[in-house]
Parts: structure tokens; sequence; C-alpha cells
């Protein structure tokens, strides 16, 4: 019996630039996922980012169509901004 192939699954790329645009944190979410937080869904993920020479670690909060990114050390990356100024 042959298999079917299974179709790729398709993601969508979000990245997210601050300070003086030199520091950028990406996220990978699955198309489903990403129309569900433009319709306010709420989603935490983690994403990593580098600054002068050193891996840090972004979380990336979705609610209500905005998203909020913190850095691993308190930082405030990315505060309140609509999803869609991630397009």
């Amino acid at each position: 019996m042959k298999k079917t192939p299974a179709k790729p699954r398709i993601f969508i790329h979000l990245t997210a630039f601050w300070g003086n645009d030199d520091v950028d944190s990406t996220i990978k979410v699955s198309r489903r996922r990403w129309k569900a937080i433009q319709e306010g869904a709420e989603y935490v993920a983690t994403g990593s980012y580098w600054f002068e020479g050193k891996k840090f670690y972004a979380t990336w909060s979705f609610a209500d169509g905005k998203v909020t990114i913190r850095g691993d050390d308190g930082m405030d990356c990315v505060i309140n901004e609509p999803v869609g100024k991630l397009l």
C-alpha cells in the first residue's frame, strides 16, 4: 500500500526590530495560529536575539491584537504594538 506524502506545513516567520533597528528577534507560527493571533487570541512564544555579541531570549506575548516583547533581562523591547506592524 502506497502512502500519500504529507503536505509540507507552512509557517509564518514574524520578526520585530527595536533599538536603532540593530536588534531583532524572529519566531515562527503556523498559519492557523497567526490567523488566531490577528483575531485577538492570546499566545506566548520565545525567540532569541543577539546584542553586542551576546545571545539573549525574548518572550513574545500576544493578546487583543497587540504584541509585547520583553528581553530575559527584564528589558521592554516592544510594548503593546498592533500585530499588523509585524507584516
